[in-house]
C-alpha cells in the first residue's frame, strides 16, 4: 500500500470521526433577575462551547409564565428548571432530567420581616403574601397547598416575578411574608439577608435539574452531560458551577430523582385564580 492511499484512509477515517458543531438554545426558570441570570450563566455557556465546539443561545424571560409557555411546547434544546416543571416538561414533551446537584435539596420556606409583627404561622391568617410566581415549585405551589391543606391558613397571594421580587415586597412593606427557597435567600445581599427571618418550611426535596428535549440526539447529550460533569476538574469550572448553584453535578433520572413527586398530587396554579 503507498504512501498516497494511506494517507487518503487516514484522512477518510479522521473525518467519520468528527463531531459535527450544533447550535442549540438553553433556556433558565427566572428565580432571580435577567441581569443575574445572564451573569451566571453566559460564562458556563461559553465555557461548554469551548469544551464541546457547540454553540448555545441563552433565553432569558421577564416571567415564569412565559418560561412556561415556551417550554411546554418544546420550544428549549436544554433548560434548567424547578422540579414541578421537570414533572411538566416529562408529560408534555418528554424532556429529561440531565444533570443535577448532588447534595442540593429544595426547601420552600416562608420569610417575614424582622422584628415585623408576623413571628409565627397564625399572624400570617388572612394576609398578602408574596411569590416569584404560581407554579415555583417549593417557594409557591407547594407552600400554598401545605398553607392551605395542612395549616388551615387561607391568605392573598401576590406574584411578583422571581424570589429576589418576592423578598423585595416584604423588605418594603407590600406584603407580610414572602415564599422563597433557601438557594435564593443565600444570594440574596447579605442586609436584606439579616433583614428577613424564616418562620416555616416545607420538607425537602430534590433540587432543579439540567433537562434536555428528545429531539437533542443521544450522542450529543451524552457530550454535554459529561462536559458538565468535568468542570469540576478545574477550578475555573468549578467556580462556573457554583455560581449555577449546581456545586456538585451527577448524572439526574427523573425516575429515581423526581417521579416521587408525581404522589403529591399538586395542581398547577393559573394566574387570576
Amino acid at each position: 500500500m503507498n504512501l498516497k492511499r494511506i494517507a487518503l484512509i487516514a484522512s477518510l477515517m479522521s473525518f467519520t470521526c468528527v463531531t459535527f458543531a450544533e447550535s442549540f438554545t438553553w433556556s433558565v426558570v427566572p428565580q432571580f433577575t435577567s441581569s443575574a441570570i445572564h451573569h451566571d450563566w453566559t460564562p458556563i455557556l461559553k465555557e461548554l462551547e469551548k469544551r464541546t465546539g457547540h454553540t448555545f443561545t441563552l433565553k432569558i424571560y421577564e416571567t415564569f409564565n412565559e418560561f412556561e409557555t415556551d417550554f411546554l411546547v418544546g420550544k428549549s434544546d436544554f433548560s434548567y428548571m424547578n422540579p414541578y416543571h421537570i414533572l411538566m416538561a416529562k408529560q408534555t414533551q418528554n424532556y429529561t432530567p440531565l444533570i443535577r446537584d448532588e447534595k442540593s435539596q429544595l426547601t420552600g420556606i416562608l420569610v417575614s420581616r424582622r422584628g415585623s409583627n408576623i413571628q409565627t404561622l397564625s399572624d400570617l391568617q388572612n394576609q398578602k403574601i408574596a411569590f416569584a410566581a404560581p407554579n415555583a415549585f417549593a417557594a409557591s405551589l407547594y407552600m400554598q397547598a401545605l398553607l392551605k391543606n395542612k395549616e388551615h391558613i387561607d391568605i392573598t397571594p401576590y406574584y411578583a416575578g422571581s424570589h429576589s421580587n418576592a423578598y423585595r415586597q416584604v423588605l418594603t412593606g407590600q406584603t407580610q411574608a414572602a415564599g422563597g427557597v433557601y438557594r435564593t435567600l443565600t444570594k440574596e445581599p447579605p442586609e436584606a439577608q439579616a433583614a428577613l427571618q424564616v418562620i416555616y418550611k416545607t420538607p425537602s426535596t430534590a433540587a432543579h435539574a439540567i433537562v434536555v428535549h428528545p429531539r437533542v440526539s443521544a450522542k450529543i447529550q451524552i457530550e454535554i452531560q459529561q462536559a458538565i460533569l468535568d468542570l469540576t476538574q478545574t477550578k475555573k469550572g468549578q467556580n462556573l458551577l457554583n455560581a449555577i448553584l449546581i456545586p456538585k453535578p451527577v448524572k439526574a433520572s427523573y425516575q429515581q430523582d423526581y417521579q416521587v413527586l408525581e404522589q403529591l398530587n399538586l395542581t398547577p396554579i393559573v394566574y387570576g385564580q
